[in-house]
This record gives structure tokens, C-alpha cells and sequence, in this order.
């Protein structure tokens, strides 16, 4: 069974993590997901629609506040929005789209239904969708019969139509899906009701500019690039609408606002409008006053006239440029979610240089910004909509997951590091390593120490009589010995060199812990080395202590590639030719002259008189703990003796 530790650092554990999370956040989370598409979405509509050029086959003939304040509040007399069509007729418009209904009977019925005749005209028409009391006023026109309408396209259970006197126009309805946030993204392409299928006002006007009835049909899609179903016409040869499973246009903002040719009714009723002006242009009749009560939500602003919906829509259709979301794209974002997880996880493996560190996170960068980048050059060119927040979550997540995990696994491996240089140098030389850069710098300094050097004695010929496994297994017995008795009394062991054993104390002058040390090290390496010493053939081994206390050269020193970290300095030397007295003398602790100083106020110390150690040209005088001098050593000799280190 995999440990804890193994699955965390199994490469294929942050995949799976990342891959639960996606997929629980995707199925529970689904709506908010869509909304933070939506609106991120509604970003991306506002920077295409930026480069758009100006609309002239489309033009919105705007009920505005000046056109109020002209001609009085909206509703209008019929006769003057007779006037106002007429006029539109004299300016040589191609089709008038009149985004107003007109349900009840009115003065001027007669005068309006006659400017209808003059030139192409559509009407609106509302379907009320999920209203809580039904209505229905003035009567429904254009309906097509639509043996699927029930299952593919929404059920209306209301409607405004227009007055009876007014039906020699054709109608399209004028009822948007109204996102939870409040904004128009979508639009029904057709609304059923009581049995008969109406299209959107755009359709309808695409039709009546043919000269053809709104008969529209649905082919369903084929290839995974194409969407769930197509609106065709047999008299439209050529024009395939895309609608969603549930019968909606995703409706298109490739126009910016600025872009949208917008003409005053005052203007038009004044006649101030250039003649020839609006010369076989569709006119989209809106209002935009205050009041009016046809003010939506759009990506593009959070306050505009509805007429604005159906000319974007409807320029769209006379381009062919409908976006939808093709069939394929749970497979699509399967596949990009696959080729983002094998990138990140190579990446997660990079070994050297900066790669090691910066891959993962340069690749789930560069991976977010193709996520972006592809969506929104799928969109502009291909008409493509494709989900991008799931991959975008999935990149996210594991590239947390292993940006998390490298962190941990780079933080393990230099404490790894770091306990490994610990069991070769000082903790403190190991920290400082750990920490810097090497170099060929020199780092030196001086320091006030105590130096305990310890030696096994007689090692050498043990290790050249003993197999190879048994003298290792000695001297790693001596090494452990020292190094725990020499901690628990708050020494440091510097160096291990050959079989002995460097130590030091960085405490205040006559810290007695460095005698215990000694005085335990020798005692317990008695019990330790004694049954060894009946080995025919070799010396006895035994362990001699020189300590001394002085300045000593603590640095690292040699080129970047290979560094040494040691102590140097007369007091250093004392310790090693102490050390080598201990046997000619039968010692097994010999002190130097500046640790008995130190000692004496506290300790019984014996001096041994004075000897002319190695590469000294004057003698030194030795010493040894009074509870530790054996009864040969008693008399200090007169005479300095010459002994070799």
C-alpha cells in the first residue's frame, strides 16, 4: 500500500487532485461558472466590437428625448408614426422594422395600416415566457407550423400581438432570455404558442427582405464543430442559423456602439436628414426617451435601448457571423484539459537550471494565455464559443497543486541536504553553507576557544591486522562515542581526522564541561575498547585527550569547486602535540598552559613540569587534572624532554 509520503510526492497525485476538483466544481458549481464566463465573456464582446466598422445596411431610427420634446410623449398618435414611416418610405428605406407593437385599436388605424403598405414592413409582436398571469392582447401573425416546436424551442403562456387593423405587416417577436444577472446574452429564435411557432424579429425581417414567408425548419447538427441544430429556409438558400439545444441564438456584438448608425425621428420628421441618406437601408424604428420603459442590459452596457439587440442580431445574419457553441465542446475542453495536464506535469519534471524552478509556472502561464488567446480567436474568426473556465480552473488547480508540491519537495530535499551536511561539518558551518552560494572568497575569522583533541590510540595497527569490516565498525564506534558526550556536554565536533577527534567550546573562560567531556570520554572508552586490548600481537587501544584554550583561524578556505572548512593556529597544534604526549607520558588527559590557568581556581591541577614539544623553540609546561594523575607522575621532572607529535 502507498504511503502518505509516497503519494505526495507521486507526480500523478496533484493530476488527480486537480482532475477531481474540475470535474465536482464543474457538475456542482455549474452555474456560477457559466457567470464568470458570461461576464468575462461580456469583456471580450466590448474589445472585438471596438474595431468594428460603421453599420449603413441597418439603421436605428431612435424615439429619443430630443424627438419627445419635439413631438410629445411616447405613445404617439398613429398618425404621426404614419408621418414618420412615410417619411422613411420618401427617403428610399428598403424595409422598415418597427420594434413596437401596437395591440389596441386606435384613432389614425387607418392612416397607420396605409404607410404599413407603402414600403416592406415587420412589426413586433411579445410572447411572454414564464409570466405569472397569462395575457393575451391583440392578435398573433406570421405563425408557422413546427412538428418539434414544443420540444426544441421554449412554450409561451402570453402574448401582445397587434390590432387586426395592422395586419397587412409581417411580425417577428421581440422576447429575450434574461440572464440571472440581468443581462441579454441569448435570444429564442422562435416561441411557441398555442401550437404555432414565432420567430424573432430579426428572422422575420430576413425573410420579408426576400420576399419570402418566415418559414424556417431545423436541421439538426452533424460534426462535432457544429452546433446542436440550424434554422434554414428554403427561400434563403445559402443561410444557416445556429441555435442551442434549447432552440436559443447566442446572440452577437460584433458591432461597437459607436459603430451603429443612430438617426433622431425629430430629424427624420423635420426633414433634416440629407436626402438619399437612408437610400435602401433597413430602418430598425426604436425608442430610447426616458419613460419608454425599452431600456436592457447588454455586454456591452449596462443601460441601452432594445432596438440595439435586434440590429446587432440582424446585421449578424445579413454577415452570416451567428457564434455558437459547437457540439464538440465537452470533447474540446477534454482535450485541452489533457494537453495542459501532459505539459505541466513534463514541465514539473524539468531538472536543471531554472526550468526546475520557473517550468511549471512559465507553461501554466503561457497555457492560461493560449486558453484566452484560442477562445477568443475562435470566436472573431470561426464564430466559436467555446468554454474556457473549466480548462482555465483545471490549468489553475494544478498548477497550484504542483507549484505546492515542488515547494515542499525542494524544501525536503534541502533539509535532506542540510542533515547530510550536518553529519559531515558543524551545524553551524552546515547552516552557513546551506544558505550562500559557493565561492572562492576567503571567509576567515578569529576566535576564543577551547580545543579537545582526541586520538585512538594504536588504531593504525588494528586497522592494518583487522578486516577491513571490523576496523570500520571500531572507529565508527569510537566517532559515535565522542560526538555524543562531546554534545551533551555543548561542545562541537569540528573535524574527524583519521582516528581522532577535533573539538571545540565557544564558552566563557573555566567552563568545566570540555574536563567532563574528557574525563567521561576516557572512562567510557576503557568499557568500550578494554576486552579489545587481549588481541594477541597488538597494543592496546586507548584514548589520549590533549586540550588547550586560545585564539584560533576558523574559515573556509580553497577555490569555489572544492572548499575545506578548519580550524588553525598555535593553540590547535597544542592540542594535537598534547595529545601525542599522553602516551609517552602514560596520560591519557594532558592540558596546555592557558586551560590550567583557566581551571585552576576550580580544579586540582598538576603540573608535569616542562617539555620541549615539536616545532616549539621554547618548553611548554603540561598539566594534568589532579584526580586524574597517576601516582608515576608525581615528582614534575627538571629537565625538558623533546617529544615528536
Amino acid at each position: 500500500m502507498m504511503t502518505t509520503e509516497a503519494l505526495f510526492k507521486n507526480r500523478l497525485t496533484p493530476l488527480l487532485v486537480a482532475t477531481a476538483l474540475t470535474l465536482t466544481v464543474s457538475v456542482f458549481w455549474a452555474e456560477p461558472f457559466s457567470g464568470i464566463e458570461a461576464v468575462i465573456g461580456d469583456q471580450l464582446w466590448q474589445l472585438i466590437g471596438t474595431s468594428a466598422n460603421r453599420e449603413r445596411r441597418v439603421v436605428v431610427i431612435d424615439i429619443d428625448e430630443a424627438s419627445v420634446a419635439r413631438y410629445g410623449a411616447w405613445p404617439w398618435p398613429r398618425e404621426r408614426t404614419a408621418e414618420l414611416l412615410n417619411r422613411l418610405s420618401d427617403q428610399g428605406v428598403e424595409q422598415r422594422i418597427i420594434d413596437i407593437a401596437f395591440p389596441e385599436a386606435k384613432s389614425g388605424d387607418d392612416q397607420l395600416a396605409a404607410a404599413l403598405l407603402k414600403t416592406p414592413t415587420v412589426l413586433a409582436q411579445i410572447l411572454a415566457l414564464n409570466v405569472g398571469q397569462a395575457v393575451h392582447r391583440g392578435e398573433l401573425q406570421a405563425g408557422i407550423s413546427l412538428d418539434s416546436c414544443s420540444k426544441q424551442f421554449p412554450v409561451a403562456n402570453g402574448a401582445i400581438g397587434n390590432t387586426t387593423a395592422l395586419h397587412a405587416a409581417s411580425a417577428g417577436h421581440i422576447t429575450p432570455q434574461i440572464n440571472v444577472d440581468g443581462v441579454i446574452r441569448q435570444l429564442p429564435a422562435i416561441i411557441c404558442y398555442q401550437n404555432k411557432a414565432y420567430v424573432t424579429l430579426a428572422l422575420a425581417a430576413l425573410a420579408e427582405g426576400a420576399g419570402v414567408a418566415p418559414d424556417f425548419g431545423i436541421a439538426p447538427g452533424t460534426t462535432w464543430l457544429e452546433p446542436a441544430a440550424y434554422l434554414r429556409h428554403p427561400g434563403l438558400p445559402g443561410l444557416s442559423v445556429p441555435i442551442d439545444a434549447h432552440g436559443d441564438i447566442l446572440l452577437p456584438w460584433w458591432l461597437s456602439r459607436s459603430g451603429m448608425i443612430s438617426i433622431s425621428a425629430k430629424d427624420v420628421l423635420d426633414g433634416t436628414v440629407p436626402t438619399g441618406y437612408l437610400q435602401g437601408a433597413w430602418a430598425l424604428l426604436g425608442a430610447s426617451a426616458f419613460g419608454v420603459g425599452d431600456t436592457v442590459s447588454t455586454p456591452q452596457a449596462s443601460a441601452v435601448s432594445g432596438v440595439e439587440v435586434h440590429a446587432q442580431l440582424l446585421t449578424a445574419l445579413l454577415d452570416g457571423r451567428i457564434p455558437f457553441q459547437p457540439r464538440g465542446a465537452l470533447g474540446l475542453q477534454i482535450g485541452w484539459i489533457a494537453l495542459s495536464a501532459l505539459l505541466l506535469v513534463v514541465a514539473s519534471r524539468f531538472k536543471a537550471g531554472i526550468l526546475r524552478v520557473y517550468g511549471p509556472v512559465l507553461i501554466g502561464l503561457l497555457l492560461l494565455s493560449a486558453t484566452a488567446a484560442l477562445h477568443a480567436l475562435l470566436l472573431y474568426f470561426a464564430s466559436l464559443w467555446l468554454p474556457w473556465v473549466a480548462p482555465m480552473f483545471f490549468i489553475i488547480t494544478l498548477l497550484g497543486l504542483l507549484t505546492t508540491q515542488g515547494y515542499l519537495g525542494s524544501r525536503a530535499e534541502g533539509a535532506l541536504l542540510y542533515r547530510n551536511l550536518s553529519s559531515y561539518l558543524p551545524t553551524h558551518v552546515a547552516k552557513q553553507i546551506a544558505r550562500q552560494e559557493p565561492g572562492s572568497t576567503l571567509n576567515a575569522h578569529h576566535e576564543q576557544v577551547v580545543v579537545l583533541y582526541a586520538d585512538l590510540r594504536n588504531f593504525s595497527a588494528w586497522c592494518d591486522q583487522l578486516p577491513a569490516e571490523q576496523a570500520g565498525a571500531l572507529l565508527h564506534s569510537f566517532y559515535t562515542l565522542a560526538d555524543k558526550i562531546i554534545h551533551q556536554q555543548g561542545g562541537v565536533v569540528e573535524e574527524y581526522v583519521g582516528d581522532a577527534v577535533m573539538a571545540v567550546w565557544r564558552s566563557a573562560p573555566g567552563d568545566l564541561r570540555p574536563l567532563h567531556a574528557a574525563q567521561s570520554l576516557v572512562l567510557k572508552g576503557e568499557q568500550l575498547f578494554g576486552a579489545e586490548t587481549g588481541v594477541d600481537s597488538l597494543p592496546p587501544l586507548a584514548i589520549g585527550i590533549g586540550i588547550e584554550q586560545g585564539e584560533v583561524l576558523v574559515g573556509a578556505f580553497g577555490p569555489a569547486r572544492r572548499r575545506t572548512h578548519t580550524l588553525l593556529g598555535r593553540t590547535v597544534t597544542t592540542a594535537i602535540r598534547l595529545q601525542a604526549m599522553t602516551g609517552e607520558l602514560s596520560e591519557p588527559i594532558v592540558c596546555g598552559e592557558n586551560i590550567a590557568k583557566a581551571w585552576q581556581q576550580t580544579v586540582a591541577i598538576i603540573s608535569l613540569g616542562k617539555f620541549l614539544l615539536l616545532d616549539r623553540p621554547q618548553p611548554t609546561e603540561l598539566f594534568v587534572p589532579g584526580d586524574m594523575i597517576t601516582s608515576s607522575c608525581n615528582t614534575p621532572l627538571t629537565e625538558p624532554m623533546v617529544v615528536g607529535g
